[in-house]
């Protein structure tokens, strides 16, 4: 069992790095790791039992196994699994989701401006597969599953919600306390706390050290504006605070760990206090989530009005 644990986290961690925002990307028939394609030699073409479910399921969407539909058949026999209690199901109705090409926007590594338009428009009926894969995977890693609590913090910091940042430390931590040492869980794990010292921010991991960037290079050029020209290359954050979110809307989440944990609908303000070289310098960052789990923003230095 634990020879096949580390196979399924090998096979989440390679999706979770290919993905953003779902955006993961399958692996080819026949790409599969040594170690999975012998364990997928003895399984069953028809499996009844659950735990053989998910483990024909894994091998089919990895690519160990060939199928005729690859995708359908790793829903169906990872969903069938789950229902029977299976949590590695749990884990793969999510990688099936995120290798499904309709659910991405990445093409060629670039962002497809009307896949990804097309995504945020869905409406709730549209996501149905989406809301099923995301609980499937909370349960699962509620349930001390670890490929699925290590995919579950990747979900956390992609995704825009009041409560992701410390959700993302919270399960990085949990996480390297069960002894999952990744460099990914702990890069998660800094990240968050970095932000947390700082404040409270309603925007994800992800989005915030992104917009972090746009923020510095506002906070350089109200420096050198106010100092006749001098630089300050490196300001430093020292505090975040964040207004209400107008007019939030959710992804209708139930489980425990993931409700409220994907933001469709709302705006709000932060307000990012720097310190440039000795010099204090506000900025004023205005938020909207954009329905595919990120959120836009606009950065203005904060001159009070």
């Amino acid at each position: 069992m634990r020879q096949r644990n580390a196979s399924l986290l090998a096979a989440a961690l390679t999706l979770a790095a290919a993905a953003a925002h779902a955006q993961g990307a399958a692996p080819a028939a026949g790409t599969a790791q040594p170690d999975l394609r012998k364990l997928c030699e003895a399984v069953s073409m028809n499996p009844a039992d659950a735990a053989e479910m998910a483990r024909r399921a894994e091998c089919v969407l990895s690519g160990a196994i060939p199928s005729n539909d690859r995708l359908g058949e790793a829903k169906v026999l990872s969903r069938a699994a789950f229902a029977k209690g299976e949590m590695s199901g749990g884990l793969l109705m999510y990688l099936a989701y995120l290798a499904d090409p309709a659910n991405r926007y990445l093409r060629n590594g670039k962002i497809d401006t009307e896949a990804y338009q097309r995504l945020a428009a869905r409406s709730l009926a549209e996501r149905k597969e989406q809301i099923e894969a995301i609980e499937a995977l909370g349960t699962a890693a509620g349930r001390n599953h670890v490929a699925a609590a290590t995919l579950l913090a990747g979900y956390f910091h992609e995704t825009v919600a009041p409560r992701n940042v410390s959700r993302v430390g919270a399960m990085s931590a949990l996480l390297q306390r069960m002894g999952e040492k990744s460099p990914v869980v702990e890069r998660f794990g800094r990240e968050a706390d970095a932000i947390v010292k700082a404040g409270q921010t309603k925007t994800s991991v992800r989005n915030f050290f992104e917009t972090y960037q746009q923020a510095e290079a506002v906070v350089r050029a109200a420096y050198e504006s106010q100092s006749d020209g001098k630089r300050c290359e490196k300001p430093v954050l020292r505090t975040v605070s964040s207004g209400d979110i107008a007019n939030a809307e959710f992804l209708p989440l139930e489980g425990n760990l993931v409700k409220d944990s994907f933001l469709l609908k709302g705006k709000w303000t932060e307000y990012w206090t720097f310190d440039a070289c000795g010099t204090e310098l506000p900025v004023k960052v205005g938020f909207a989530a954009d329905g595919a789990g990120g959120a836009t923003s606009d950065v203005r230095f904060n001159k009070g009005d």
